[in-house]
């Protein structure tokens, strides 16, 4: 049994350390944006977080890749923020295909209805 408790202790010990690398990380991911980002446009990809994760995530990514390739030379203002945004959104969105497939009836013939005559 204390062989199972030691095991278990353990176990909670490295999912501790985990969770503070990842705290760590998150940290210094947020520290690296608030360089790179000007108050207003760290203020909107927080809002952004919290109605689309996922879009947020994609945003920070991108900003710090950019910034990693020195391809971001000043603080990101909002407005430049806004143009990456639309940029991901053109990127992500699905293209929409519509097609009408017309179902034909066993008593319809190919010829057009001819109708002057009636």
């Amino acid at each position: 049994e204390k062989m199972a408790d030691a095991k278990m202790q353990q176990q909670m010990q490295a999912a501790q350390r985990q969770s503070q690398k990842m705290q760590e990380m998150k940290m210094k991911r947020e520290a690296m944006l608030k360089q790179i980002l000007s108050p207003e446009a760290n203020e909107r990809l927080t809002r952004i977080g919290l109605v689309k994760p996922q879009m947020a995530e994609k945003v920070a990514e991108m900003m710090l890749r950019l910034a990693s390739n020195g391809q971001i030379k000043s603080k990101v203002s909002e407005d430049q923020f806004k143009g990456y945004l639309e940029q991901i959104n053109k990127e992500s969105k699905p293209k929409t295909k519509i097609t009408f497939a017309r179902r034909r009836f066993a008593d319809e013939d190919d010829d057009s209805e001819d109708y002057d005559d009636m």
